[in-house]
């Protein structure tokens, strides 16, 4: 039985984070999504990708926005 926590391309594990573009993709492997790239494939497990997204999304943006101009 394969697991189906196991996401074993880039379009799975875009669909199943919600990440609409290659653009932000690429923007949260940079910033340390757990994802790899081996033998010309991407490779993730389900529940590090949630465990990221928790942690990702923990730190408040209020700041950075309070330095964004209108």
């Amino acid at each position: 039985m394969v697991s189906k926590k196991i996401l074993t391309s880039k379009q799975e594990i875009k669909t199943f984070a919600g990440i609409g573009s290659d653009y932000l993709f690429k923007k949260f492997v940079e910033r340390g999504l757990p994802a790899r790239y081996e033998d010309k494939r991407w490779v993730a497990h389900a529940d590090n990708i949630e465990e990221w997204f928790r942690n990702y999304t923990r730190v408040s943006m209020r700041k950075i926005l309070e330095n964004i101009p209108e």
